[in-house]
């Protein structure tokens, strides 16, 4: 499975998540995409439009890095309602501001799965997912529709000029 950003779409979600924030430590959004398959099989998401997340979406949690109130949640859900029809499923989405490949921390693994059920339960013929991102790298996993557990990404790529590609388990 590949996740795939157009450039011009993947520069305007690092811009958006490296702005500061009044309380929050990093920010969060929302990214769109449609599965791409062959011979029947989901080979590739491609990323189509970013949702950043307003200031006031998010709630003031000292114990977190960034967490979001249920004015995002729904922003969230109406965007996976209103992309039904094209199969346009959400992926949570955040940078981890250091280099390399980036990991879930402990508050990733145990909490952002838990928007998968929801966001099938609404786009049930889409896939959905989460991806973090670093500024030379990025991992990404991939609930296909109806799946109840994840698929690792072995790739992100931006395309554009130069093409970049970020590979499971190396770093450029």
């Amino acid at each position: 499975m590949e996740i795939k950003f157009p450039d011009a779409l993947y520069c305007q979600i690092m811009e958006d998540l490296q702005r500061p924030h009044p309380f929050a430590l990093e920010r969060i959004g929302f990214v769109m995409g449609r599965m791409g398959t062959s011979d029947g099989q989901a080979r590739f998401i491609m990323l189509t439009r970013y949702l950043p997340m307003p200031d006031d979406h998010y709630l003031n949690d000292p114990k977190v890095g960034a967490r979001l109130g249920p004015d995002a949640m729904a922003a969230a859900m109406q965007a996976v309602y209103q992309g039904r029809a094209a199969k346009e499923g959400i992926f949570h989405i955040h940078l981890h501001d250091r280099r390399g490949e980036p990991l879930m921390s402990a508050t990733d693994r145990a909490e952002i799965p838990l928007l998968i059920p929801g966001f099938q339960a609404v786009g049930p013929n889409a896939a959905h997912g989460i991806i973090i991102l670093s500024p030379n790298h990025g991992i990404g996993w991939v609930w296909p529709p109806r799946a109840g557990e994840p698929v690792q990404a072995e790739t992100l790529s931006v395309i554009g000029t130069p093409v970049h590609v970020f590979m499971k388990g190396r770093v450029r």
